[in-house]
């Protein structure tokens, strides 16, 4: 049976391998093990914006998805972001994304949200039309960004 929950501080090893798997299978990028689970952990312990939900199937987390937060002008609302979605290899196309998506849907409709957004990698198609067969539409913008050199925030 498939579980959807909010994720927790015990959780924070599984999420660094889910997002250590996901950078390398999406990006060929190899993430910096401590940046990241210091930032996982920095989500999860409530001292940066953002949402982990994990679905378990017989209690084994086997996907994940990540929501952080935007406030639009525009709309007078926030609007939610869709990130680090990963899915274990062995269960996918068994609606695990599908599942996850929709939690988030819905709780970001009953929180009054204006909507959810995510970015892909160009080159990943897959999940692209994953992201289609749950509804989501890609043409209206497009992601440009200026990444700045790494280093170490303080959340404290």
């Amino acid at each position: 049976m498939l579980v959807i929950r909010a994720a927790a501080p015990a959780d924070l090893q599984v999420i660094v391998a889910a997002n250590t798997a996901l950078a390398q299978e999406s990006e060929r990028l190899a993430l910096d093990r401590p940046t990241l689970t210091a930032g996982v952990a920095a989500l999860l312990d409530g001292r940066a914006p953002g949402q982990y939900w994990v679905a378990e199937i017989d209690g084994r987390v086997v996907g994940q998805l990540l929501i952080t937060f935007e406030w639009s002008d525009w709309r007078n609302r926030i609007v939610w972001w869709i990130q680090s979605v990963y899915v274990e290899p062995d269960v996918r196309q068994r609606g695990v994304f599908r599942a996850l998506y929709e939690h988030a849907r819905g709780a970001a409709m009953a929180a009054g949200a204006a909507g959810l957004r995510l970015y892909v990698a160009t080159t990943n198609t897959r999940a692209q039309s994953v992201y289609a067969a749950v509804g989501m539409k890609g043409e209206h913008y497009k992601v440009l960004e200026d990444m700045f050199e790494a280093r170490s925030p303080s959340l404290t």
